[in-house]
């Protein structure tokens, strides 16, 4: 494993059979708000006056427009080979981490104030399947974790149950 500088303070992880090639190009950080971490990508030459940007992931997966790649550990500035994977059903979006803005600490679960439980809801293909009410939210975590495998198979980020 070899690291590549990146602008921001920023390390991307390579194979060692990669770095020599990748590092041909400049690389820099790239922020997505989405996912609130940063992404290894630079910029293409000028094509008819637009410039494109190419993220390191996708390069050493050679991806075609159309098809995502996933970083199987969450960490997205992790391109060694072993880590990526190709998302031809655009399923990565599953692979997420628990949002800051969570409250029960588990991914898909919330209060629901009316019934005064914990609530399990799983998305899929932008679609939410409710999977239950819970006095106990570890229950509620572990019945995400249960549809999310049923529904996401292995792009499901499991919740970690104590």
């Amino acid at each position: 494993m070899k690291h590549i500088l990146l602008t921001q303070n920023q390390l991307a992880l390579v194979d060692n059979e990669d770095y020599d090639w990748l590092n041909q190009w400049k690389w820099y950080a790239q922020w997505n708000r989405g996912t609130e971490s940063f992404y290894a990508a630079r910029h293409s030459k000028q094509i008819k006056g637009k410039r494109t940007t190419i993220q390191m992931h996708r390069l050493i997966l050679n991806l075609l427009d159309g098809v995502d790649g996933d970083h199987i550990n969450g960490i997205t500035l992790d391109n060694q080979r072993h880590n990526l994977r190709p998302d031809p059903e655009g399923r990565n979006t599953q692979n997420q981490k628990t949002p800051r803005n969570n409250t029960s600490g588990y991914k898909g679960v919330s209060w629901d104030k009316r019934a005064r439980k914990w609530k399990t809801m799983v998305t899929f293909k932008n679609k939410k399947y409710y999977a239950g009410l819970f006095d106990i939210k570890e229950d509620a975590a572990r019945a995400y974790n249960n549809k999310a495998l049923e529904l996401h198979g292995e792009f499901a980020r499991l919740n970690i149950v104590l």
